[in-house]
């Protein structure tokens, strides 16, 4: 079946979905098919079964989240990152709204930090080798010049 038809039988066409920092959000079925859905499909395999912690729902909102939620094999390019074939962990919590008997809205955050940090990428640290651009440097030369002249 094709992703947009399976995405059709439990989500609304003008669906709105908030994906975590580094990933982006995506409006309607279409779109979160191309921009999210498809790719991420393409870039994970063997996906372990989902582990929820906690399950909740209350009126038209639902949602979970588990530590480690799923575990699954880094198969191809993510965040500009290429394939590793190591197996990482996600930690997730998803928050969902309905409208109807389909989903409407999806609130999702997913410790990437966390997920690259176990394929053997640590973003943090490799932030701390970056050096500062032009604004940054005249940023700094201009605090240095004011606490040097106003001393």
């Amino acid at each position: 079946m094709p992703l947009e038809e399976e995405l059709a039988r439990s989500w609304n066409d003008d669906m709105i979905w908030w994906g975590p920092a580094g990933i982006g959000a995506t409006y309607t079925i279409e779109r979160y098919a191309k921009q999210h859905s498809s790719p991420f499909r393409a870039a994970f395999t063997d996906r372990s079964k989902t582990n929820h912690i906690c399950r909740m729902a209350k009126g038209n909102f639902g949602g979970f989240f588990g530590w480690p939620n799923f575990t699954t094999i880094h198969a191809g390019g993510f965040m500009g990152m290429p394939a590793s074939d190591k197996r990482g962990e996600m930690r997730v919590i998803d928050i969902y709204r309905r409208e109807g008997e389909k989903l409407s809205e999806n609130w999702i955050s997913i410790d990437l930090l966390h997920f690259w940090k176990g394929l053997g990428v640590d973003i943090l640290s490799r932030t701390t080798q970056i050096p500062p651009n032009g604004a940054v440097r005249q940023m700094r030369t201009r605090i240095g010049y004011y606490q040097t002249k106003h001393a």
